[in-house]
């Protein structure tokens, strides 16, 4: 099995904008699924009805439900809640935001974990449950890196190649731009550690997975 060097990155203090190196660790090489996708995620919230899916997975079954909260103003429009065989194990309040929301659920097949994605143009944060916290996790949350491109818009995606990248995408120019970073597992330090990758990519929708 493949194992890579990776560079294993903790925030430089709460609610920093950028990150720095810790050490050096030896990770597994992931292989990413996409098990789920929901396009247009909050375009299916009826004025009644939450969204729900539910996934069975290692750490037992796992909800997440979004809901919209009509007498919220615009900075709390959706209630995010997400559950562990019934306990609730995180909640957040979402903005609304022009273009709406997506969600993905991706399996690390190499590692046995399974992570939930919520995104929108202006940000994206892929989810996970800690089994030794006892809590659902932001390991990613693209408001924490740099983007390379100007008017980057925000995206964690697996890859048909087996790999999940933070992208950062501009469509404005003649030649799309994407600054990438690759995600991983590492299992020593419980956390999601990032490989940046740089610009000069097409367009991440060309070799996204699809269902």
């Amino acid at each position: 099995m493949k194992k890579w060097q990776k560079l294993f990155i903790v925030p430089l203090m709460a609610g920093a904008a950028f990150f720095s190196a810790q050490a050096h660790t030896t990770v597994e090489a992931s292989s990413f699924a996409l098990i789920k996708y929901q396009a247009n995620l909050t375009a299916q919230i009826s004025k009644t009805e939450a969204w729900k899916e539910s996934f069975t997975t290692p750490d037992g079954k796992i909800s997440v439900q979004i809901r919209s909260l009509l007498a919220a103003d615009d900075k709390g429009r959706y209630h995010v809640i997400m559950t562990r065989d019934k306990d609730r194990v995180y909640e957040e309040y979402l903005p609304e935001v022009t273009y709406g929301y997506w969600f993905r659920a991706v399996r690390d097949e190499e590692n046995d974990k399974t992570f939930f994605v919520i995104a929108s143009r202006n940000q994206a944060k892929l989810y996970g449950y800690d089994a030794a916290a006892g809590k659902m996790q932001v390991y990613v949350d693209s408001r924490n890196f740099h983007s390379g491109v100007p008017s980057g818009e925000a995206n964690i995606t697996p890859l048909t190649d087996g790999s999940l990248v933070l992208s950062f995408e501009n469509f404005d120019n003649v030649e799309p731009q994407s600054h990438r970073y690759d995600l991983t597992w590492d299992a020593e330090a419980n956390w999601i550690t990032y490989t940046d990758l740089g610009t000069g990519y097409r367009p991440v929708m060309k070799e996204m997975q699809y269902q």
